[in-house]
């Protein structure tokens, strides 16, 4: 399917690596113009030459800021990177690094003072400042959430308790922006392979003593499909929904998660 991102401006934060950087790859692959953001210098050089390597574009379809999604100064000075570039904004897309596991017991207000800026408030922010740009053509907005937040079954307290947030502000923006051309959803991964889901076997491993093919087999297990997620999968979905190609689209949240909700609901 044409996607028609040829000419599209995107911006994806925390897209350095695992789902973010996957849906930059793809968004290039279909001809947009992405700007990229991560708090390390060093791993957004990495992901801007495995872009190019990936996809064979020209090198100005990518371009990285540094950005601390906890720090206020820092956002608005990325956003305006990514507004600055030439022709206008059309896509932004939000990604955030998940904060540490806990209980809610365990965790202290400080930490969920430090997860509501590194989940919500950053998110909030964005939108607020790449609005007037959007407004100027339209475009969407895309919030990548996990599912599992809609309906938490783990020790993820941090997280849990913020992202739900991210899902009524999808909802929120949907009906205000309507009218000008402006279409917000969520896509919602689970169980997609990444460094994150790597480590979290890993730990499994360790905590129960079983074998690493065990532990890959119980996250098989979660789901009524065979097999655990790509990345590109993810990406594919995450592109579409972002996309020209879903103009009708918008309100939504889009689960990626191979039919995890349905085992547990």
């Amino acid at each position: 399917m044409d996607l028609d991102l040829d000419g599209w401006s995107v911006f994806i934060t925390a897209a350095s690596k695992g789902l973010g950087l996957a849906v930059a790859t793809r968004m290039v692959d279909e001809g947009a113009s992405v700007v990229i953001t991560s708090r390390s210098e060093e791993n957004l050089k990495a992901a801007e030459e495995r872009v190019l390597d990936e996809t064979g574009a020209d090198p100005d379809a990518i371009d990285w800021v540094v950005c601390d999604l906890k720090d206020e100064r820092s956002i608005r000075s990325a956003t305006q990177t990514a507004v600055d570039r030439p022709g206008t904004l059309d896509a932004l897309i939000t990604n955030h690094v998940a904060p540490p596991s806990s209980t809610f017991a365990e965790a202290s207000i400080d930490e969920f003072d430090a997860a509501y800026e590194s989940v919500l408030r950053c998110t909030l922010l964005l939108c607020q400042e790449v609005l007037p740009a959007l407004r100027d053509g339209g475009g969407s907005i895309t919030h990548l959430v996990a599912v599992s937040s809609l309906e938490p079954t783990s020790n993820g307290a941090l997280g849990h308790v913020f992202r739900p947030g991210i899902y009524g502000l999808s909802k929120v923006q949907a009906n205000e922006l309507g009218e000008e051309g402006i279409r917000v959803n969520c896509v919602a991964p689970h169980g997609v392979v990444t460094d994150r889901i790597r480590t979290k076997v890993e730990q499994l491993t360790d905590r129960e003593g079983i074998a690493e093919s065990e532990a890959w087999d119980r996250r098989e297990a979660e789901l009524p499909v065979d097999e655990l997620g790509s990345t590109e999968e993810f990406a594919r979905a995450a592109a579409f929904v972002a996309s020209p190609a879903a103009s009708y689209v918008t309100g939504s949240v889009i689960p990626v998660e191979g039919g995890w909700h349905s085992r547990i609901a």
